[in-house]
């Protein structure tokens, strides 16, 4: 009778573990579809959308690209086109003829100066000459007199064209001409009409910028794909639309330790002036060798928040919203970093469709 007991109780066990194992299984049989749901960011374009030839899909496949350096930075005058005309001799300023942001031309008077210094020498110097012009005889000495005060006019700041004027006419000059010595822009005026000013006064400064200095930053990890010599091309914030041509010609002074940077000078033409000091640049920088990589247009990239993204084909009427890195390679082209592989179908037209078909999906989900 005991042992009739015993296996009834062993029965019983054994029946109320089992029921648990079945629920048990029955719960996890019921957490697998949630795993399997399909994910809420798939887009399901209607027919008609397809059809009309809205979206176009493309399959990515790694092309060949030139490699560059992309490098940003300020556009700064080239030193050694840079002037100023200061006084050579004492005086009183008479008149002022330019002022900031002239374009004036080498040689061209950009203010007057009345001299008792300027005027005596002027007088030494014709005096000479025309006693070396009357002698009949040997006139050397009167020559070499006329030479040493022709040469002091020259010191005191006298042009060839205001001396061959001395010569012409035998009249002094009341005013001393101050010319500009190079072509270019008037940068700098501390000339007033009446100020008294001695020799060695900065009057005036001139910088000509046909051909300018962009001087960026390079990181230290691009720093091996640089030198001497390699070409550029360079976009500035006032001028999104033109491209301006350059080349490296300076790595300088040693890397910054605040941002890991080191100053990369290039040289760029500048003909129509538009590159002014001070302006924002961009620029990339030709190695001059080639890799592969994922080029798309730019159209086929949408801003989703903080991101950008493209859309991925599942089928030729699904596509899901895929977050990319992706960086602007010019002509409306960009290069997919990460976030897409090659032999995936993306939109590469009919984004701006793709995105607004999602948000009907959300706002009707809601």
């Amino acid at each position: 009778m005991r042992t009739i007991y015993r296996t009834h109780r062993l029965l019983v066990a054994l029946l109320f573990f089992g029921q648990l194992a079945v629920v048990g299984c029955g719960a996890a049989k019921k957490e697998e579809p949630a795993e399997a749901a399909a994910p809420d960011s798939i887009i399901h374009l209607p027919t008609a959308s397809l059809s009309s030839g809205e979206v176009r899909v493309e399959t990515m496949r790694e092309q060949p690209l030139a490699d560059t350096v992309v490098v940003s930075g300020q556009i700064q005058p080239k030193p050694l086109n840079l002037a100023h005309v200061s006084t050579r001799v004492s005086g009183t300023i008479q008149s002022v003829q330019a002022v900031i942001g002239d374009h004036v031309t080498r040689g061209q008077v950009l203010a007057t100066l009345y001299s008792p210094e300027f005027l005596a020498a002027e007088g030494d110097y014709l005096l000479a000459h025309e006693r070396a012009e009357a002698v009949s005889g040997d006139a050397s000495a009167f020559q070499s007199v006329a030479r040493s005060a022709r040469q002091r006019l020259e010191l005191l700041g006298a042009g060839a064209e205001d001396l061959d004027r001395l010569d012409r006419t035998h009249d002094a000059i009341p005013y001393l001409p101050l010319r500009s010595p190079i072509l270019g822009i008037v940068t700098e005026v501390e000339a007033g009409t009446g100020r008294q000013v001695s020799a060695g006064t900065d009057l005036f400064g001139i910088v000509d910028l046909r051909e300018v200095w962009a001087v960026v930053d390079a990181y230290e990890r691009d720093l091996g794909r640089l030198h001497v010599g390699q070409a550029a091309m360079l976009s500035a914030t006032a001028f999104p639309s033109l491209v301006f041509r350059g080349r490296v010609v300076s790595l300088e002074g040693s890397i910054k330790e605040s941002t890991r940077t080191l100053d990369v000078r290039l040289e760029i033409g500048n003909p129509s002036l538009k590159l002014r000091p001070g302006m924002f640049v961009s620029a990339r920088i030709a190695t001059g060798s080639t890799r592969s990589a994922l080029v798309i247009d730019e159209a086929a990239v949408q801003s989703q928040g903080d991101s950008k993204v493209v859309y991925v084909a599942l089928t030729d009427s699904t596509f899901v919203a895929r977050p990319i890195e992706v960086r602007s390679l010019g002509g409306n082209r960009a290069e997919i970093l990460t976030g897409v592989r090659a032999g995936e179908r993306i939109a590469t037209r009919g984004g701006f469709l793709l995105k607004s078909q999602a948000s009907k999906s959300q706002l009707g989900e809601e």
